[in-house]
């Protein structure tokens, strides 16, 4: 009866360590897989670029004094603004929660699977530079 378990058990530390060790699994702080990062960029254009822009970059601030109360600018996701003070994990679940705020950015859960959501995180850090990646996380305050 056990065997059955631990070899289960077994299987599935092993691949999961194969995934983290191949760089298939984005790690919070380190420079994202270059072959993930190539899959995220074709699934940032599919999904992301109308809102977030070309780059990354985001869409440029709208003066207070004629923006709406309730609109909310998509925020850029290279490294000008703060998606890399948020762990992979973090972006991740952002991405296939969406935003309570606001409609604008949607719940990917049912479109993407978890691997085309890191691969999506890939992508994002791909935009970072050395500081960005190094700081990326909780630590970004001792980074400031």
């Amino acid at each position: 009866m056990k065997t059955p378990t631990i070899r289960l058990t077994l299987i599935v530390v092993v691949s999961f360590l194969l995934l983290y060790v191949s760089g298939a699994i984005p790690e919070t702080g380190k420079p994202p897989d270059p072959a993930a990062a190539k899959r995220g960029q074709a699934l940032y254009i599919r999904y992301c670029v109308v809102c977030h822009a070309e780059n990354g970059v985001g869409e440029p601030p709208i003066p207070w004094s004629i923006r709406r109360p309730d609109y909310y600018i998509a925020p850029a996701l290279d490294d000008s603004q703060h998606a890399w003070h948020h762990s992979d994990e973090d972006l991740v679940n952002f991405i296939f929660s969406g935003s309570s705020r606001t409609n604008r950015m949607p719940a990917f859960q049912e479109a993407l699977t978890e691997r085309e959501a890191q691969d999506l995180v890939a992508y994002m850090k791909s935009l970072w530079g050395e500081r960005a990646l190094e700081c990326q996380g909780p630590k970004h305050m001792a980074c400031m």
